[in-house]
């Protein structure tokens, strides 16, 4: 008789077992909800880094300076005492010329960083004045633009008004004689 007690007998979970494993479900639930959270958080800051305004601005700044740079000529630049302009001078791709053709001036005006490209006058190193520049703002915000020049390279230094934007640091190598 004692053995059919037992074997009729319901099988199932307590109360408290039952609780106590919601309560943990809820828990872990919690702690991913919060992680999960937290993720797209820092992802919606690292996107608005990677592609916002200053990211952007700052793109088109270092490849525009590289590539002037790296096309520039060796023999002179114009850097200003204040480091805070520089002329440099390139040739057209194509060009047979003794002298460069070309010159980009990089220097901020008001918050903004601009580079004006222009025509030299033929044979001289001189900006051509009788036609004018054409100014392209690279940037916007800016505080404070520097430049430096060791032998053949040039550094630029590029500082946004907002502390949150990153600084720009970029340096490259003049290519040509």
């Amino acid at each position: 008789m004692k053995q059919r007690l037992q074997t009729n007998r319901i099988r199932g979970f307590t109360l408290t077992e039952v609780v106590t494993v919601i309560a943990m479900v809820g828990i872990i639930t919690l702690g991913v909800g919060v992680l999960l959270g937290n993720g797209q958080k820092s992802w919606g800051t690292l996107f608005g880094r990677v592609y916002g305004d200053s990211a952007v601005d700052s793109f088109a700044a270092h490849k525009a300076f590289d590539t002037v740079c790296r096309k520039s000529s060796r023999r002179k630049y114009v850097l200003s005492e204040s480091g805070d302009s520089l002329e440099l001078y390139y040739w057209d791709p194509a060009s047979t010329a003794s002298k460069p053709e070309n010159y980009a001036r990089f220097y901020q005006s008001h918050e903004d960083m601009v580079v004006e490209y222009g025509k030299t006058q033929t044979g001289t190193w001189q900006p051509d004045a009788g036609t004018s520049g054409t100014p392209v703002t690279l940037a916007r915000n800016v505080e404070s633009l520097k430049f430096a020049v060791e032998g053949t390279s040039v550094q630029m230094f590029l500082n946004y008004s907002d502390a949150a934007k990153m600084p720009v640091v970029c340096s490259s190598v003049r290519h040509n004689d």
